[in-house]
């Protein structure tokens, strides 16, 4: 497949306030990641304007596309949803990135995107952490080895960074309604949804760069990434 072959991919940054993460996650992205047809969306739950400037400041500097974004007091289930629907009438590819892990070293991601575009059985590749106590089956295609994640344990789902197919979307529901839902909430809820139906798997691959059970991403995340309310 050629450079101009290969289906555009959305980068969905799901952002608020913290600046000094989401500058870092950004260019760590725009330096390491290597996938011929990027593009991204800024999805920012209402932060200040300087947050906004500097995010969209750092994407700048590498001449990225950046096909959309939204800065609004939606709260996470809304601002990821609204993520989601913008991204999925551009392409059917979404890495999904919050804005709190940094990618460390040069990661091609062509191979994942091979999958999830030769295996329709699969939906989702997960990139980060991978928990401690989960049900995983080993499983291969086109010369990488992954783990399938089974759906008979807590947390068979997580919000680390991962590539999903649209079809991943349209099987599972996508994230909560409610505007008061915190980021944590969100993926417990998304991971119950994920493991009481039937649909497209989720594997891991086993060269990322960090080996072992970590991930090709670092999470360098402390501070909230929503606003406490009373």
């Amino acid at each position: 497949m050629t450079t101009s072959d290969w289906p555009r991919m959305a980068v969905c940054l799901l952002t608020y306030e913290r600046t000094e993460y989401a500058v870092r996650t950004v260019r760590s992205v725009c330096t390491n990641l290597k996938y011929p047809n990027l593009a991204w969306y800024v999805a920012d739950d209402g932060s200040k304007g300087e947050h906004v400037f500097a995010v969209h400041e750092e994407l700048a500097k590498y001449g990225v596309k950046v096909f959309g974004s939204h800065s609004e007091k939606l709260g996470p289930g809304p601002s990821w949803n609204k993520a989601i629907e913008q991204s999925l009438e551009q392409c059917d590819l979404v890495l999904w990135l919050e804005d709190d892990w940094e990618l460390g070293e040069e990661l091609d991601v062509t191979r994942y995107v091979r999958l999830l575009l030769d295996v329709p059985e699969v939906g989702m590749v997960r990139l980060g952490y991978m928990a401690v106590g989960l049900d995983l089956h080993s499983v291969g295609h086109d010369g990488v080895h992954y783990l399938r994640v089974e759906k008979s344990q807590p947390y068979a789902y997580s919000g680390n960074p991962s590539i999903r197919h649209r079809r991943y979307f349209d099987a599972y529901d996508w994230y909560p309604k409610k505007a008061k839902t915190n980021p944590g909430d969100c993926e417990i809820w998304h991971d119950a949804k994920f493991r009481k139906k039937d649909g497209p798997q989720i594997w891991w691959p086993m060269d990322l760069p960090l080996g072992g059970w970590g991930g090709g991403f670092g999470h360098i995340g402390q501070e909230p990434s929503y606003e406490v309310t009373p």
